[in-house]
């Protein structure tokens, strides 16, 4: 079975965009605007969005479609969604242990809502939550698709694996985020997977666009999560696509690699 071409392309679309929110993170790890303080902010702010932007969405969607339990999908269904919620606080749990060697304790729930949160967030939330209203399903679709932005915060805090101290306790921390994230995408896939047949050419085409809209924000988002490491010009330059692709693993997706023309 081959890869379909649609999803090639769209993929094609992210890479680069991909590449721009690991410039953020890789450029904030050695950057002189880096300090306790800041590395105290971005994991509050991690945090948050592991907790509230992750594990309580699920949490709420597990309450509101418990009676509907019966046959096999929607028991298959709940239990993914129980799963993902236990990723979720496994994650926040991971960045609250960082955070608690930087500070010593950490906010209660109730706190991390107004500590934790930050308007570029709010804006990338706000922007989805359009898709949504705007095209349906399809906004959802493309919400899925870029949930997570190819791990590309974990990928690089694993790299952080040789050095000691907090940077070690962050590499380890992202290492346990990784695979759960890349297989959070792989989700979106599937399911994006599963209607490729009803997808007509002008929903590929906004699709993208959708995709492209939510990825450009993320990096923003990113971008102000870390204190601005990256500088307003770099910044809308790596934005329009002055980074190098970051290659979509295929093989671990579909185990196998597209072909193209």
């Amino acid at each position: 079975m081959t890869i379909n071409p649609n999803i090639v392309s769209l993929i094609d679309r992210c890479e680069r965009l991909w590449a721009a929110e690991a410039e953020v993170a890789r450029t904030y790890w050695d950057s002189p605007i880096r300090t306790v303080e800041t590395d105290r902010l971005w994991l509050l702010r991690q945090m948050y969005k592991e907790l509230l932007d992750g594990a309580l969405p699920s949490l709420h969607w597990a309450r509101d479609n418990f009676d509907g339990i019966a046959g096999p999908d929607s028991r298959s269904e709940f239990l993914e969604e129980i799963d993902v919620l236990r990723e979720e606080f496994i994650h926040y749990k991971g960045f609250a242990e960082v955070f608690e060697a930087l500070a010593g304790t950490t906010p209660d729930a109730a706190a991390l809502r107004d500590l934790g949160a930050w308007p570029e967030n709010d804006r990338l939330q706000a922007l989805r939550a359009q898709h949504r209203r705007d095209h349906g399903a399809l906004g959802l679709r493309a919400q899925r698709f870029t949930e997570g932005g190819y791990c590309t915060l974990y990928s690089e805090g694993m790299k952080l694996a040789a050095r000691e101290g907090v940077d070690g306790m962050i590499a380890r921390a992202c290492a346990v985020v990784f695979n759960d994230e890349f297989g959070h995408m792989l989700r979106g896939i599937a399911h994006l997977d599963d209607a490729v047949g009803g997808l007509s050419s002008a929903e590929w085409a906004q699709l993208g666009e959708l995709v492209e809209q939510q990825l450009s924000h993320r990096i923003v988002m990113r971008n102000a999560q870390f204190s601005n490491p990256v500088a307003p010009d770099r910044l809308t330059a790596i934005q329009n696509g002055a980074c190098e692709p970051l290659s979509f693993d295929y093989q671990r997706a579909f185990g196998q690699t597209p072909s193209r023309a």
